[in-house]
């Protein structure tokens, strides 16, 4: 080889160099060009999905696929429709009624020509209207005072009448006022300040460290008879579970914010609220009795949640379900921020979600027991004869049916290479909770979703909303407790004035202490079986 040959070979292999290594770097900025691609498309989606939170729609009903929309009934109008029958004016029997009888002035009740005046003669009806009364007054109690009228031995020349039991010694305010600030505060959310504001307007100049102080003492009466709906919601075995976040402005050693978390539980007897200061797994684990040894729980049955992973280790000890609403809504904010092709994708989920509630719907109706009492939504109550009829059969097969078709769906899809990074990532949250998912295939008691329990943490967000949280943690803890008596007391329609009214006067009747037999006082007892507190004995002066 001459050296002008030798030469050629040597610029040929670095010629050749340079180009395996420029193909190298071609292939490396191509991988890198389509990965930052995916994360465009991913942080196009989660900035629609913002957008969407913040500007969007709140409702998720009228945010699916063109199809479903066309389906949509048209949308009467509302009130009263043309043509149809009226029901009349509504009786208000339950309210109280007062006859005023309307005087006629004094000149017309003489006679213009003898002077001589009329006399009454009866009354004529004119009209009924309802009048809001609303007047705070001072009540003054006086016992009264008895003297004997014979001569046996041992009896005391005089007895005086007990005075009426008071909840709180030397207290101000009446049960009856305690019960009414306690309604507007932690049933209709209003602001201490705005209460007391509502009492100066009619004449009551009250301080907040006053009322605080009462509301404080009640702390030690609830406590009790939440503690025993607690108790039995545990055992009810079914059960919803979320979690919202509240505000707690004191300082707690060892945390550094102010946030705690209000956990809502949600059975077919009860609502109950917890507030605790973490949004972890020990929540749970101290609700259901988890015991760390043996992977299992003092208590059984099935746990509708979302997918936060607080509640995954539960799924070895009780049939733990996934919410189908949550899964819907990962195909909505998708569909925000998705090009056309991605918006049919997303649709012909929520299509076949859609119809996964309506032939479940069907299997409930096809089993549901039609002679006992209905149990509150989302719990229902089957019956195991109409269970063995051919229409629950259909049914069922029907939505095994639907569930395998969306499964086989799914896998096909993730088998795809070119499948985007943001479609994936959802099919793959959908296969990782799949086994929740379909728990309600054979366990049909189970809800597809959980918006029982997030309906039911409504008040607590309302409430952080007004009034921001609780500055102490006996306050929080009494927001836990009356929110679960409201909110109870309305699940079995018991009217909470005069349910907690008379609790109140039974513990004042109980020298200031909680009854010592709750069983009367849960608020599905309450309704058949009201107790009435011991009237008052008289005593020697």
């Amino acid at each position: 080889m001459t050296e002008a040959e030798e030469e050629l070979w040597l610029e040929n292999i670095q010629l050749r160099q340079q180009a395996h290594y420029y193909q190298s770097l071609h292939a490396r900025a191509l991988a890198k060009q389509q990965e930052q691609a995916g994360q465009i498309e991913v942080l196009k989606a989660k900035v629609a999905e913002l957008q969407k939170r913040l500007f969007g729609r709140k409702r998720e009903r009228g945010c699916s696929s063109e199809a479903w929309l066309a389906k949509r009934r048209p949308r009467r109008c509302r009130g009263q429709q043309r043509g149809t029958r009226g029901h009349g004016r509504r009786r208000r029997t339950t309210l109280p009624r007062e006859e005023v009888v309307v005087e006629a002035p004094l000149a017309q009740r003489i006679c213009a020509r003898c002077g001589l005046p009329f006399e009454a003669a009866g009354t004529q009806a004119a009209h009924e209207e309802i009048e809001w009364e609303v007047r705070l007054v001072r009540k003054g109690y006086r016992c009264q005072r008895y003297h004997r009228t014979c001569d046996c031995p041992g009896v005391p020349d005089w007895i005086v009448a007990a005075p009426p039991a008071r909840l709180i010694p030397k207290g101000l305010l009446s049960v009856g006022t305690i019960v009414e600030m306690l309604r507007l505060k932690y049933k209709y959310h209003l602001p201490l300040q705005r209460i007391l504001g509502l009492a100066q307007d009619s004449g009551l100049r009250l301080s907040p460290g006053t009322v605080c102080g009462i509301w404080q003492k009640l702390v030690p009466l609830l406590s009790p008879l939440y503690l025993a709906i607690l108790e039995a919601t545990r055992q009810s075995g079914q059960w919803l579970m979320d979690e919202t976040r509240w505000e707690m402005f004191f300082n707690v050693e060892g945390k550094a914010s102010h946030r705690w978390w209000v956990w809502v539980v949600v059975s077919s007897i009860s609502r109950v609220y917890l507030l605790k200061p973490s949004r972890g797994a020990k929540v749970p684990e101290e609700f259901f009795g988890w015991e760390v040894e043996t992977e299992t729980c003092r208590f059984s049955g099935s746990l509708m949640v979302d997918r936060f992973a607080s509640y995954k280790f539960l799924a070895v000890a009780l049939l733990l379900a996934f919410c189908w609403a949550h899964v819907r809504r990962d195909f909505l904010m998708f569909h925000a921020g998705a090009d056309a092709a991605g918006q049919d994708w997303a649709n012909r989920w929520i299509e076949d979600i859609g119809q996964l509630y309506r032939l479940n719907e069907l299997r409930i109706q096809a089993g549901r027991d039609l002679k006992a009492p209905e149990l509150p939504a989302p719990f229902v109550r089957l019956d195991p004869e109409r269970m063995k009829q051919p229409e629950y059969a259909q049914s069922q097969q029907a939505l095994v049916q639907q569930v395998e078709s969306m499964a086989q769906a799914r896998e096909a899809q993730l088998a795809q290479g070119a499948l985007p990074g943001p479609r994936r990532k959802i099919l793959k949250s959908l296969r990782e909770h799949w086994a929740g998912l379909t728990l309600f295939l054979d366990h049909p008691e189970i809800p597809l979703d959980n918006n029982g329990a997030e309906r039911a943490g409504r008040p607590a967000a309302v409430g952080r909303k007004n009034y921001y949280g609780s500055g102490s943690e006996w306050s929080g803890q009494l927001m836990a407790m009356l929110m679960t008596l409201f909110q109870t007391l309305a699940l079995h329609g018991v009217d909470d004035r005069g349910y907690l009214r008379a609790y109140l006067e039974a513990c004042a009747q109980n020298q200031s202490q909680a009854p010592k037999d709750l069983t009367p006082w849960l608020p599905w007892n309450f309704k058949a079986a009201v107790p009435v507190a011991p009237a008052p004995t008289a005593r020697a002066p």
